[in-house]
């Protein structure tokens, strides 16, 4: 009976010894990720204020030098009230595709008009009239209209595309692509 105490105990400490051994690689393994974006956006010039790398296993990723998707928080320019950034496919340095979304602050008090599928128009009721959002962009800045009255901008370090507007609960989100993924 003691042998057999004895073989589940070291059996038990064996796998608690593996468990450990790997939660503390998958830790290192995402701030090697979380490291390779911080070089990435220190190219770029850019300052987070979080970085949260996705995809796991972490060890896996890790071990092909690649951060499959980043989400990227910045400093939020005045009037807006989030930019955020997200890094596709970082290997060795190099992004595949940049993708900003900037969320810029209504002119004034708003409601949201959602779409049939419940998803956000480029639309909101503003003092009871609906008023609808666009955007345009060139390589100084991103714009924001309202009923084609310029309401909000946002100064680029490069050129991007916009690709959608959307009036949601925290503001109007203006999509941009960026026409290069390198910073350099």
């Amino acid at each position: 009976m003691k042998k057999a105490i004895i073989a589940l105990v070291v059996t038990c400490s064996l796998i608690a010894g593996v468990i450990g051994v790997a939660v503390v690689a998958e830790f290192r393994a995402k701030a090697e990720l979380e490291s390779q974006v911080t070089a990435y956006l220190d190219d770029c010039g850019v300052e987070p204020t979080s970085i949260e790398v996705h995809g796991r296993p972490y060890l896996i990723y890790a071990a092909q030098d690649r951060a499959d998707l980043t989400y990227v928080d910045t400093t939020p320019a005045t009037g807006t009230n989030k930019d955020q950034l997200l890094v596709h496919r970082l290997v060795d340095g190099e992004a595949d595709r940049l993708t900003r979304f900037i969320t810029f602050d209504y002119p004034s008090e708003a409601t949201p008009i959602k779409n049939s599928d419940g998803s956000f128009s480029d639309s909101a009721t503003i003092g009871g009239t609906t008023v609808t959002f666009s955007a345009e962009s060139d390589a100084a800045a991103v714009r924001m209209f309202a009923d084609g009255r310029e309401a909000g901008e946002v100064s680029l370090s490069q050129s991007a595309s916009v690709r959608n507007v959307s009036a949601t609960d925290d503001g109007v989100v203006v999509e941009l692509e960026y026409a290069s993924s390198s910073c350099r």
